[in-house]
Order: C-alpha cells, then structure tokens, then sequence
C-alpha cells in the first residue's frame, strides 16, 4: 500500500496539531551547557524528565497514529548550543506504524543555500524519547535511534528543517537561530585539521564541508544538480565555439582517495561527485580517483590537503589521454624525472604549534618556475601567468581555468604544451579571454571539494584582477613584486595570444 495518501493528509492538517510534540512548553526554563566535559555530552536523566512530561499520555493518545518529532536545539525558550563548529541542530522523530517500512532510513535535511543541502540520518539512541512515548525506556524498541544531532555554521540566521523517506521529502520547520548571541561566545575555534591514522592529515571545519561530503552526509541539490548541468553546458559550447580539445579535471579530495585507509570516518556515499558523474553531462570529465589510489601513499601529501607531484603527474597524464595526446609519447616525457625526498610542512601542517612537517618525494629534474614568460604574481584568484616552453610535446596554446591543484600540474603539461595560459579562477571562464586567446586545448580544472561551489561560465577575469588588485595588503604587493614576471605590452607574443587587455 502507497504510504503518499498517508503522508499527505498528516501534511495538511495543521503545524499545531502535528507538530506541538515540543518542549517550547517549558517556560523560564535555561539549557547551561558551558561546563560539560564533552561538547555533546548532555544532562540525560533530567532531560528525559523533561521529554517524559511534556509529550506525556495525552500527547501520545492525541497525535498516534501521526507523525511525531521535536526539536531541542535551537530554541527560542532556552539558551542556544554553540561549539566551534557551528550551531547544534539536534531533536528526534518518531515515525507512525503506517511508515514502518521507513524506519532506520529516515533523514533530517537541513538546507540554507539553493546548492547544497545537508543529510543526516537517525543516528542517535534516545531512549528518554521511547518512555515518554511509549511508557518504557526500552532499549529494543525497533525506533530507539530516532534522534538527530549536527551542526550548522555559525553565519546562519535561519534555515529550514526537512524529513526525507527515500523520494519523498516533506517540510518540518522553519529555524531560526535565537538573536542576542554573540559568537565570541562560542569556544575556542577549533583547527581546520582533522588527524587520522599514522599521522594523516585531513580538512576539518571548512568552508566546503569536506568531511560531511566525505561522509556522504552533504549532497547537491536539485537546483545545485541542474547547475552543474548548466555549467558543463556552458563548457561544451566555448570549446566548441573555440573548436578546441577540452576536458573538466576534477581533482580528487584527498579524503576520497586516502581517507578509507586513514581517515578517522567511514566514507559514505552519493555526495557530490558521484553526483555530478552520474550526469550525461559528465562525459568530457577526468575524475582520476582510481588513479591516484593505485599510485598509494604517494598520491597526496601526508601534512596538506594537496595532491603530490607524482599524483598531479598522473592527473596530467590522464588529462592528456582524454584530449586525444598519445599516451606512449606522454609518459616518454616524464620517463626519466628524478625526485628526491623534502621535508615540508603543508597547508594543514602550519595548523598546529609545533608544525608538523613530513617527507615527500618532489620533482628535482624540472621546474616550470624557468618557463613563465609572464606572471602577474597574484596571489590565488586572479593570477594569471603564460608559460612558454619550445621543446614541448604538442605545438599550439593550452588555456587552462584552474585551482590551487593546478600549479604543481604545470611541471608536467608546460612539457606537453608548447604555450600554456593559466588563470586561476577555480574553473570559472571567461569567455572573452578564450575567444582572444583561440586555444588549441582548453583545460577546465576544478576540486571535489569545491562542488558545492558551482563555477561561473561567464566571470570577467579583468574585473576579478581589479578585486584582488583593490585588497591586497602592503605585505602582499611585496610578494607579489617578487613572483611578478613582467613583459611589455607590445610584446609579441602577448600580441599573438591577444592577451594586452588583461596586462594591468
């Protein structure tokens, strides 16, 4: 039998009566939870009295067969729950018998950005819940892990709370963060660093999400999905229009590939890159993940969340493949490339005090620091450098939309390519920029980890070097003075790929 009757006539009848299982009927009553040991440590006992009183037999009797959920944080009536991670978002929900079929497969969806969504299943064991239900804290009860409990950023005003039975997807509340609190007066932040296994090192807290996406717990939207099929879109036609070779590098998260032998989580799955490769779209995608995972240990480096040089080696060696070079001719390239072992610190290293440093083997027998012709010297979005190198592989221009993975790739496709544009936008293009460049190979390179962050197809790079130009600090302009290559605006090579506009 169709559970959808059901469902919708427990979604018409009011927010009152299915919904007012709640302790917003506690009144002048506050949640102190600044001195626990443990940031989710909780005081049990006495809040199973308080779940047992106010749901209490009247309220079962009321609303059985229907649906019952509450939610404990946030609440207007008590004093908000705030760690370092963000907001607590954390309540439970009890399915009626007609859904029994749902239980343990259930999740709570938490949106706030048209892209991304977060899903979390009923992880959590509330016996408290089944008592005051159901007269008995037992154990056994098939529906005891029925709560829920996460974080939500700390910039968030307000977002919406969402239940989701495998297709079907139905509103809960709209949250609002309670106001008058501060954030300093939230704990300490925590280090973006998460520490796995044997010293691995893993993005924790950041902006992307990457351990939710790990976990398989952030996922696109629909409209985040149709965007990515937008942008693909958008990527096909300026190739087209340029009558170049094109391909989308995705460079793989390190969790994806280091994380089932060293990451503190299991993986899960469906998050957003298997997403976007399950799409039509994603045919002139290289997503080199099972690559990097046969190379082993040397495919990332242990103190950064960055890909190693051999692993972007193997990225540009797939790349290549996928915009039609030879393969016997590409890996004759890089043959005879000599490595030798450094210590470095890292991006997630330099996170802690003392820094942690590791060994890693990295490329002595070429540097494609000697081949820049031009480099604005920006640092991060907006740079913009041409390299040059005569005895490469492949005659003609590689313009390539990239990321912070892509410099270490430019050792090895500055070999393959006799000219290389590289602008670093994180996959956005400028159109007007390919139109003048006319390209022979037009590279789009972006990260798993960026997603959720769905690239531009129409970004003025020109504008975006004005941005950067407009903040950066005196320090930085020194360091940019420094990696800064400069050529003269008639110069005529810059003539030839058409790129004077962006000298500035």
């Amino acid at each position: 039998m169709s559970t959808w009757p059901i469902f919708m006539g427990l979604i018409k009848r009011s927010y009152s009566q299915l919904w007012t299982v709640s302790l917003r009927m506690i009144e002048n009553l506050t949640f102190k939870n600044r001195a626990l040991k443990n940031q989710w440590e909780m005081p049990v006992i006495r809040f199973a009295r308080f779940v047992k009183r106010f749901v209490g037999r009247d309220t079962m009797n009321r609303y059985t067969p229907g649906l019952r959920w509450h939610l404990d944080f946030p609440d207007a009536q008590r004093l908000p729950w705030l760690l370092p991670g963000g907001w607590v978002v954390q309540g439970w929900v009890v399915l009626p018998e007609a859904l029994a079929e749902w239980v343990g497969k259930a999740e709570i969806i938490a949106q706030w950005n048209k892209t991304f969504e977060l899903c979390h299943p009923l992880t959590v064991r509330r016996p408290d819940v089944i008592e005051a239900l159901f007269g008995a804290a037992d154990e056994s009860h098939p529906q005891v892990q029925c709560g829920f409990r996460f974080t939500v950023p700390h910039r968030l005003e307000q977002f919406s709370l969402f239940l989701r039975l495998g297709d079907m997807q139905f509103p809960l509340s709209q949250v609002d963060i309670p106001s008058g609190v501060h954030l300093d007066e939230a704990p300490p932040p925590s280090l973006k660093v998460l520490e796995g296994k044997q010293g691995w090192l893993f993005l924790d807290n950041d902006t992307n999400g990457s351990v939710d996406q790990y976990r398989g717990r952030l996922r696109l939207t629909a409209g985040g999905v149709e965007q990515w099929q937008q942008y693909l879109q958008g990527v096909d036609q300026l190739a087209e229009t340029a009558e170049a070779a094109h391909a989308v590098l995705v460079a793989p998260s390190k969790e994806s590939v280091m994380g089932p032998s060293y990451h503190p989580f299991a993986e899960g799955g469906n998050g957003p890159i298997q997403q976007l490769m399950a799409l039509p779209e994603a045919r002139n995608i290289v997503y080199p993940q099972a690559l990097l995972t046969q190379l082993g240990d040397e495919a990332f480096i242990r103190t950064d969340s960055h890909w190693s040089q051999q692993g972007a080696m193997v990225a540009a060696k797939a790349l290549a493949t996928a915009l039609g070079l030879d393969s016997q001719a590409v890996n004759a390239v890089f043959a005879e490339d000599e490595y030798v072992q450094r210590k470095i610190v890292g991006d997630l290293g330099n996170k802690f005090t003392p820094e942690r440093h590791c060994n890693v083997e990295m490329l002595r027998s070429f540097s494609y620091m000697k081949y820049r012709y031009y480099d604005n010297g920006l640092p991060n979005f907006g740079r913009l450098s041409v390299l040059v190198n005569d005895q490469a592989l492949m005659p003609g221009v590689c313009l390539l939309f990239g990321s912070s993975s892509s410099y270490s790739m430019l050792n090895y496709l500055c070999r393959l390519f006799q000219q290389v544009v590289f602008v670093h936008s994180a996959g956005s293009l400028d159109p007007e920029l390919a139109k003048a460049v006319k390209p022979a190979y037009l590279v789009v390179q972006t990260n798993a980890r960026f997603m959720v962050q769905v690239p531009e197809v129409d970004q003025s790079l020109l504008k975006l070097i004005d941005e950067k130009r407009a903040r950066l600090s005196e320090d930085e302009w020194i360091v940019v003075a420094k990696r800064k290559v400069s050529v003269a605006h008639d110069d005529a090579l810059i003539n030839k790929l058409n790129l004077t506009p962006w000298l500035v």
